[in-house]
Order: C-alpha cells, then sequence, then structure tokens
C-alpha cells in the first residue's frame, strides 16, 4: 500500500501538464505542450495555416473566438508559459531555416506597444530590431477598410540604410488585411532586402474583414 501511495504521489509530482489550461497530459501526448481538448478549443490546426494573399504567410489558427480572447490577454499581459507553448506549435509548422533572420514589426503606439511580435521572434529565430522603425504613428486601423489602412499607412517606415541585405521574415501576432505587413514589407524592399513572408499566430477570418 506504500509503495502504491509513494508511486502516484511520484506520478502527480512529475506528471506535465498543459501549457495553456494546466490539465495533465496523457503519457502518449507528452511531446505535445497543449492538451486535446485545447487544440480543440483554441481551433490549433496540425498543420498551421498559410496562404499567399496579401503576401505569403503563416499562421497558428484564425484569430477568432476563444483563441482570439487568448490573445488579447496575452497581448495585455504576456504569460510565458502560454506563449511559449504556441510559438512553439507554430514553430512546427514553418517552412523557414533556423535560426532564420526575423524582424517584428513595430507597434505604432508609444506607450502601451504590442509586445507580442517581439516576444514571437525573439523565441523563433534571429531578432533584428534595429531594421524596421515605425517612423509615425498613423491613425487607428480598426474602423478602416483595406485600401483606407494602405493609405493611412504609407511611408510609416523606415528601413536602416547602414544594413547589408538580408532576406527575412517579418513577424507580428496578427494579419487582419495585411496592409501594415504590406508597408513594412515596401519598406525593406526598397532598401534591397528580400522578404519572405510574414509569421504571425492568427489570421483574421476573411468574413471578419472589412471590404
Amino acid at each position: 500500500m506504500y509503495h502504491q501511495l509513494l508511486k502516484l504521489g511520484r506520478q502527480l509530482l512529475i506528471q506535465p501538464t498543459c501549457r495553456l489550461c494546466r490539465s495533465p497530459l496523457c503519457p502518449d501526448t507528452e511531446a505535445d505542450p497543449i492538451c486535446p481538448p485545447c487544440h480543440d478549443r483554441f481551433q490549433l490546426k496540425k498543420g498551421g495555416l498559410c496562404g499567399s494573399a496579401p503576401l505569403p504567410w503563416h499562421g497558428l489558427s484564425y484569430y477568432d473566438g476563444a483563441f482570439r480572447t487568448l490573445l488579447l490577454r496575452l497581448k495585455r499581459r504576456p504569460d510565458d508559459r502560454r506563449l511559449s507553448a504556441l510559438i512553439g506549435c507554430l514553430r512546427a509548422t514553418l517552412p523557414m531555416p533556423h535560426p532564420a533572420v526575423l524582424v517584428p514589426i513595430p507597434s505604432w503606439k508609444r506607450r502601451r506597444a504590442n509586445p507580442l511580435p517581439g516576444l514571437i521572434a525573439t523565441t523563433l529565430g534571429q531578432v533584428r530590431t534595429d531594421l524596421l522603425q515605425r517612423t509615425r504613428a498613423s491613425a487607428g486601423q480598426h474602423h478602416l477598410n483595406r485600401q483606407q489602412r494602405l493609405s493611412n499607412l504609407s511611408g510609416a517606415f523606415r528601413v536602416s540604410t547602414h544594413a547589408p541585405a538580408l532576406e527575412l521574415w517579418l513577424v507580428d501576432d496578427i494579419l487582419t488585411t495585411g496592409g501594415t505587413a504590406l508597408a513594412a514589407r515596401q519598406a525593406l524592399l526598397d532598401a534591397g532586402h528580400q522578404v519572405c513572408g510574414l509569421i504571425c499566430l492568427g489570421r483574421t477570418p476573411i468574413r471578419r474583414l472589412r471590404r
């Protein structure tokens, strides 16, 4: 009886838990830090998401429902345990070499800047935060359609002229219309860099985009 209790205690102490909900993981899922119910709840795609418009992009799930709520919470208060689990799942779906040169898209907000692009890039590869700068604040994007976003972001980025030409990936937490990513990519292309695409956690569903 004593040995059975001791064995059970050891199992409870060392049993891995889901990094999103902290529920115990089954022994056959130890390699995956996220439990099957969380995969279903947050609609985490096994092979990730990808597309070619408005630029080549790779993501983890659609920015909708429970996953949208999770990312909003992480944006306000980053949680290393949860964020590292999501980025680990994202890494497994990416076609890029390791370590890749990653450029997080700078936030337009000076105060309370979005920390997620930088955290994602730091975890995934070789980060270049010095390459791309925001030249001006732009108007809030949430109420604008795609064409208005593109106009709003025209000339919003500047690229350091001291860096040699690089092959790189842009990084953001969410891809919506792609206006911000396209403006950042154009600035980098004009400076002679090759932009392979965008890496993000969430992609806004097409049905939610304002046309």
